[in-house]
């Protein structure tokens, strides 16, 4: 059984795991349950030592709208799964998603590509200080954006 198993009706985990400095890792289908979320906005903000993100951690959860902040400050962080955010096709920001995740090295291609009715990606990647590229195309199915700001 699923830590979140029983709360399949949860329409938010804003901030749920705000400041657990010394998580580590997530684990796989923590989400799977909860179908009815829409938003996950600063659920591992400040997760310090969170290494890695499980792939298909979102899969279940279609009707998520927002990822504002979600993985902000994980400073631990190196790789973002590829597909992560392919089946929440109703996203309209990824505001700060990964802002200062200082040891993300890589963004996977195609990351946003099912993610068509974004308008705000201000600060996604925002000091990513080892980032060493930025795959071609990342936005290209992302027609709608009218934010692409930064902060410096």
């Amino acid at each position: 059984m699923g830590l979140f198993d029983y709360n399949t009706e949860v329409p938010s985990f804003n901030y749920a795991f705000y400041q657990c400095r010394n998580l580590k890792y997530i684990p796989e289908g923590l989400f799977d349950k909860c179908t009815e979320v829409t938003s996950f906005d600063g659920t591992f903000y400040y997760c310090d030592n969170l290494t890695e993100i499980p792939a298909g951690l979102f899969d279940n959860n279609t009707k998520v709208a927002s990822f504002h902040s979600t993985f902000s400050h994980c400073e631990s962080l190196t790789s973002i799964p590829a597909g992560l955010f392919d089946s929440c096709t109703e996203v309209t920001t990824f505001y700060g998603t990964f802002y200062k995740c200082k040891s993300l090295q890589t963004i996977p291609e195609g990351l946003f590509d099912n993610n068509t009715k974004v308008t705000k990606f201000s600060n996604t990647f925002t000091e990513c200080s080892n980032l060493k590229e930025i795959p071609e195309g990342l936005f290209d199915y992302n027609t709608k954006v009218t934010d692409f700001g930064g902060y410096i």
